[in-house]
């Protein structure tokens, strides 16, 4: 009985010892070229770093637990990053480093996941450069189109191949998160069909995308790259169906649309203001998302209703001000086919510069009047400076005769040629 009963403990303690151990990180870390006594492991956080994870005195990063699975820096004693590292389910291996310019150096033992992700990220990097070279010279060799079509597809070929077997595997998704389009040879709009198929085959639910620079870099080549020249009206259906795909991945949908926030808050482009008041409307005023008090809430929907009054195409706000001589002046009283609304500051250097050339183009233009509105009194022009959000000096709106807006955040020196070619 007593054979028995110790027979069926050691078979416990030997089905639960390998998941424990299984759970513990340990990963040494060997570099060639480094001397530093000190390592540091820091984590991503979507595209910000140094969260640090780990720190290791003698090259060995250790944890009684798994770290969650993503891409990770290996940093220096100064914090500087050294190189990359994908840590997915197998968190027991070393890495040796001969040279760190060539990854074919990277040498990973215990761990097929990252071993894989380095050769994936070396056959990438070499692909692609060699690709960015025959785009460089495709204006003086129109055939090197054929070879970068046959290049991408020979690269797309050799990451599928180089998928796990594990679909859950963190490299699966690092895998769909960096591989481009495959467009098919008789679409006719090459552009308009890698947008609408951007997103489809990334796993972008997978909340580990979150831990890494994955999802960042996707949304800033397809915000930057392929939406720069669009329509706000194609790019808030984009979003839409962007935001479609992850309704139910509440981190990342967060993430994505604090990203939006951020890119369409004040750019450089007027019309993207449409973009950022169709982001309010749909799900900033709407939706729950993380780090969201209804504060910021409140503020945001302000600036939105702000906003809609003073985009291109709608009469400007009624605007009292007072001219050099102290006069009170109503916006509604002036006639001239074209009025320039010049917001400044005295003692903003840009605003010195533009003034002057403001008043040779009134000059030397019968058929428009620049109102100067000095607004570093604050506190006077309160309602001013928030019915036109003003944020910074100079401001300038161009206003046909009817007080309709049909330019704004221009440069001085371009508002003559943008009035000559009306």
């Amino acid at each position: 009985m007593m054979k028995s009963f110790f027979g069926c403990f050691l078979f416990i303690v030997l089905l639960t010892f390998p998941t424990f151990a299984l759970s513990q990180m340990k990963i040494k870390v060997d570099v060639e070229e480094q001397n530093d006594s000190i390592f540091y492991l820091i984590k991503y956080k979507s595209d910000k770093t140094h969260i640090v994870i780990d720190t290791t005195y003698n090259n060995i990063f250790s944890n009684s637990e798994n770290i969650p699975e993503g891409i990770y820096v290996i940093a220096d004693s100064e914090q500087y990053p050294i190189f990359e590292i994908l840590i997915g389910k197998d968190q027991k291996f070393s890495i040796k480093v001969n040279d760190l310019m060539d990854l074919k150096s990277y040498k990973v033992k215990g761990s097929k996941e990252t071993s894989s992700y380095f050769k994936v990220y070396s056959q990438t990097v070499h692909n692609n450069l060699y690709i960015k070279a025959l785009k460089s010279e495709i204006e003086y060799n129109p055939n090197n189109m054929e070879k970068i079509d046959s290049l991408e597809k020979s690269l797309y070929d050799y990451q599928e191949s180089m998928l796990s077997k594990d679909n859950n595997s963190f490299l699966n998704t690092y895998i769909k998160s960096i591989e481009k389009v495959i467009v098919p040879q008789d679409v006719e709009f090459i552009e308009k069909y890698i947008i609408e198929h951007y997103f489809d085959n990334i796993p972008l639910c997978d909340v580990r995308i979150l831990n890494s620079r994955l999802l960042k870099n996707k949304l800033d080549d397809f915000f930057n790259n392929y939406m720069k020249l669009q329509s706000p009206l194609y790019i808030s259906e984009q979003i839409d169906n962007l935001i479609s795909k992850v309704n139910d991945c509440h981190e990342v949908r967060d993430y994505i649309l604090w990203y939006l926030y951020s890119k369409y808050f004040k750019t450089d482009n007027v019309d993207d203001e449409f973009v950022f008041i169709h982001l309010v409307d749909n799900y900033f005023s709407k939706l729950e998302i993380s780090n969201l008090t209804q504060n910021i809430r409140d503020e945001i929907v302000k600036r939105t209703n702000i906003l809609k009054n003073i985009t291109i195409g709608h009469t400007a706000p009624t605007l009292l001000f007072f001219d050099d001589e102290g006069n009170e002046v109503n916006l509604y009283d002036i006639q001239s086919n074209y009025i320039v609304l010049f917001f400044y500051k005295p003692e903003c250097q840009r605003c010195i510069r533009d003034k002057r050339i403001l008043g040779l183009v009134e000059k030397r233009r019968k058929d428009l009047k620049v109102i100067r509105i000095d607004i570093s009194d604050e506190e006077k022009y309160q309602e001013i400076i928030e019915t036109y959000d003003l944020s910074t000096t100079p401001e300038i709106f161009i206003l046909d005769k009817d007080k309709k807006i049909i330019d704004k955040d221009v440069s001085a020196e371009r508002i003559e040629f943008y009035i000559t070619e009306k």
